[in-house]
């Protein structure tokens, strides 16, 4: 386990606002925070070290972050090399062998409707994003459906203020759906046990 030999400031930051040099919860350093290819949007790459070994995290850019900044690096030291389920990533076998009606009968009936509504809103506004455009001929471009006659086509010419609503609205859409998600984890992997609401 890794722990500073100087605590530093402890704050909560966006994941998108992780700075070289800070100290997760988990004692793993920042060594870069990036959006790219390989993030879809709203989420950012995170590269992070304990020790010798090295890893890199896909969090949603809006997820609060608590860390240590300011102080020295961390210095290991003897203790549990247990991850604590905030920062667990699932394995290969868990992602590949999880089963979405498993998870969804493990959750309480708030929470189906707080994830239904999400879901929703993401797989209408969300879906939404990248049909719009300000011509005709962008339109066109932009569908991957060729069975859509011309005058279904010109129903997704708008004005620029409006698909940059929508876009702007179908990221939100998708940010939020994925912060829901994030501490639910050790839940829908059934890393931990649901309390039962009474």
């Amino acid at each position: 386990m890794l722990a500073p030999s100087n605590q530093g400031t402890f704050v909560k930051v966006p994941a998108r606002h992780l700075l070289r040099g800070d100290v997760t919860g988990s004692w793993e350093v920042v060594l870069s925070v990036s959006t790219g290819a390989k993030t879809h949007r709203g989420m950012v790459d995170v590269l992070l070290q304990k020790g010798e070994r090295k890893r890199a995290a896909i969090w949603n850019a809006r997820t609060i972050i608590g860390v240590r900044r300011g102080g020295t690096p961390p210095v290991e030291v003897a203790g549990p090399t247990e991850i604590p389920l905030s920062d667990r990533l699932p394995t290969f076998h868990e992602l590949a062998a999880f089963d979405a009606g498993k998870a969804w009968d493990r959750l309480s009936p708030e929470q189906r409707r707080a994830i239904g509504v999400l879901a929703l809103r993401f797989g209408t506004v969300g879906q939404c994003e990248g049909y719009f455009h300000e011509t005709i001929e962008g339109v066109r471009e932009g569908f991957s459906s060729s069975h859509w006659t011309p005058q279904v086509q010109a129903t997704a010419v708008w004005p620029r203020l409006q698909i940059d609503l929508v876009e702007s609205a179908a990221r939100a859409a998708f940010e939020a759906l994925c912060e829901h998600f994030d501490p639910l984890w050790p839940q829908l992997f059934g890393w931990q046990a649901r309390k039962e609401v009474k």
